[in-house]
């Protein structure tokens, strides 16, 4: 196995996956790329390469990805770039004789799904299966955490979760299994080479099972109660959150960095059935079933949702 290249090393999924890999393999060889350099100082004392590398700057990326057998390509948060600033990293991996790819998709990509997110990793997956490399789709379900701390978290406080997400249902994941089946992926990708998987936690859930189990965790009677997009667009204008994202934006009040349009369109698509998918592929992958939602809630719940991802770091 040669050279690792974890393209967005700084963020949680990257540390996660990075502290994974060299458990697995303390002397497996990494490249650690990050916009923020900085942020990996502890890793550049360690004795680990870390690489400047920006999705919009393909001269940083061919420095950072050269040398390399596999890329970790986590996917950028720029809604509306996230195409082309793809495009540029898997341009990139091919000057730079990387052979496999292992990216990470969302649940659900269909051409018609409506989540903005879906209709950037559809094109994406695309330009993946074009490009003559192998690679490794990693379809995401929503993160439990998110789940747990940024939608059941503040409802357990009004005692009402409103969102956008109808009467479907959706399998929620655990970061932590996201990143145990990247890691393996990445370790033994000639076995995955070619792969789509739904990466999904232990059971299909309605918002109103959500609202009830969050209820149990809390202690506190939780009631979901669904609303229309534009209900939702209006709530998130309420509290501040804007509705296109910006890289610089602070964070809301709950930890985390989205734009509300795209958190809408995700609710819709939920709502439309396109999340309504359960497999095991995280056992398939790693040996090892997923973590509950339920697990989640009880372990995570007196955590805002930033909080959850220092704690592991």
């Amino acid at each position: 196995m040669g050279r690792i290249v974890i393209s967005g090393a700084s963020g949680d999924l990257g540390r996660r996956v990075t502290d994974l890999l060299l458990k697995a393999d303390p002397h497996v060889e990494l490249t650690l790329v990050t916009r923020t350099p900085e942020k990996l100082g502890q890793r550049q004392t360690q004795g680990f390469r870390v690489s400047r590398g920006d999705y919009r700057d393909a001269d940083s990326l061919d420095t950072a990805y050269s040398g390399a057998d596999t890329l970790f390509l986590i996917s950028g948060l720029n809604l509306g770039r996230r195409v082309s600033e793809h495009r540029t990293a898997i341009a990139a991996a091919q000057r730079a004789g990387i052979r496999h790819i292992v990216y990470t998709s969302v649940g659900g990509v269909q051409p018609n799904n409506p989540a903005l997110s879906a209709k950037d990793h559809y094109q994406t997956e695309l330009d993946l299966r074009a490009s003559g490399l192998t690679y490794t789709i990693l379809r995401n379900s929503l993160y439990s955490e998110i789940v747990s701390n940024v939608l059941v978290a503040p409802a357990a406080a009004t005692g009402l979760m409103k969102q956008a997400t109808g009467n479907d249902f959706l399998a929620p994941v655990a970061k932590s299994d996201v990143a145990r089946s990247a890691a393996t992926c990445l370790l033994q990708n000639e076995r995955h080479a070619g792969a789509v998987y739904e990466i999904t936690g232990t059971e299909l859930l309605s918002f109103h099972d959500i609202a009830t189990i969050g209820s149990e965790v809390h202690g506190v009677p939780i009631e979901y109660v669904p609303v229309s997009a534009e209900e939702r667009l209006a709530f998130f204008d309420s509290v501040g959150i804007p509705r296109t994202y910006d890289p610089n934006m602070p964070p809301s009040a709950d930890g985390h960095m989205w734009a509300s349009d795209e958190l809408v369109s995700a609710e819709v698509a939920i709502a439309e059935g396109y999340q309504a998918i359960l497999s095991h592929h995280v056992k398939h992958i790693t040996g090892q079933g997923p973590e509950s939602l339920r697990s989640v809630m009880e372990r995570c719940r007196s955590l805002r949702y930033d909080e959850i991802d220092a704690a592991v770091s």
